[in-house]
């Protein structure tokens, strides 16, 4: 099986104080990479980080699996009483969440600046 960069997903981290900031890279497609991603942010949760940016500037692909995950995450996360904030979603991701209607679920940010500006 050939490597397509298109089908897989790289992600960093980035404690900014306020939140920590997920720098996701690819596609969120249910692969092994999007599980390590999944496990790492629960890690962080589980150990009392609260507040989270998805930087999704990156992001070229998302199905069904990869809409799964955010819902997943945002919803351990606001149970945590936390927040969970999507931000710099390219156009192709964002008409994906206004199709499924989870543009009105998720808070959702033109930049990780403006996300980090409005956690108290």
């Amino acid at each position: 099986m050939n490597y397509n960069p298109d089908l897989h997903m790289n992600y960093t981290t980035q404690d900014m104080g306020k939140a920590i900031v997920f720098r996701l890279e690819g596609s969120l497609m249910g692969d092994s990479t999007q599980q390590q991603f999944k496990n790492a942010f629960l890690e962080l949760l589980e150990k009392g980080h609260k507040n989270f940016i998805l930087d999704l500037s990156n992001v070229r692909n998302m199905n069904s699996s990869g809409l799964g995950s955010l819902i997943t995450l945002f919803s351990r996360t606001r149970s945590a009483g936390g927040e969970f904030i999507l931000a710099a979603l390219p156009a192709n991701i964002r008409s994906l969440l206004h199709i499924t209607r989870l543009d009105t679920v998720f808070p959702l940010r033109e930049t990780v600046e403006e996300a980090l500006a409005g956690l108290t």
